[in-house]
């Protein structure tokens, strides 16, 4: 390839991007953080993650996560045996969840897709590890 020739392909690179950098509007998102709020009247949480590290004054974020009525929700916890063909002891066990049992302090991850301006959720699992769940809120500065 000519000199010229990469030169307009970059350029036309430079132009319109470099193609997949802005996600679909329909696309899946993962969001990971610890509910800080459950509004079961209008199936909403919101959930506070850490966004992307950009230094020490990097803060946790909220994001409001609409719940449809097909969103599945999961309890994920170790199995103390084999949980079934196949598993072994520690190995991973779900079980399923109503919006209701959802609660302040649940780590959570959810996949979601944007939808009517906001989140909507098509699945979350949830840990409980025991012993309390401490807010994500200050944490950044605390940590240094």
């Amino acid at each position: 390839m000519s000199r010229s020739g990469f030169a307009c392909v970059l350029a036309a690179l430079v132009v319109t991007g470099f193609g997949g950098a802005t996600p679909a509007a329909d696309q899946e998102q993962k969001h990971s953080g610890i509910i800080v709020e459950v509004a079961p009247a209008t199936r909403i949480i919101t959930l506070e993650e850490m966004g992307p590290w950009t230094g020490p004054d990097s803060m946790p974020h909220r994001q409001i996560i609409r719940l449809a009525t097909q969103t599945r929700i999961d309890l994920v916890s170790r199995s103390e045996s084999a949980p079934g063909a196949g598993g072994w002891p520690g190995g991973f066990r779900t079980s399923r969840l109503e919006a209701a049992d959802l609660r302040t302090g649940d780590f959570a991850t959810v996949t979601a897709i944007r939808s009517g301006g906001g989140w909507v959720a098509e699945s979350i699992a949830i840990v409980r590890p025991a012993g309390a769940i401490p807010s994500l809120r200050g944490k950044a500065r605390e940590s240094r």
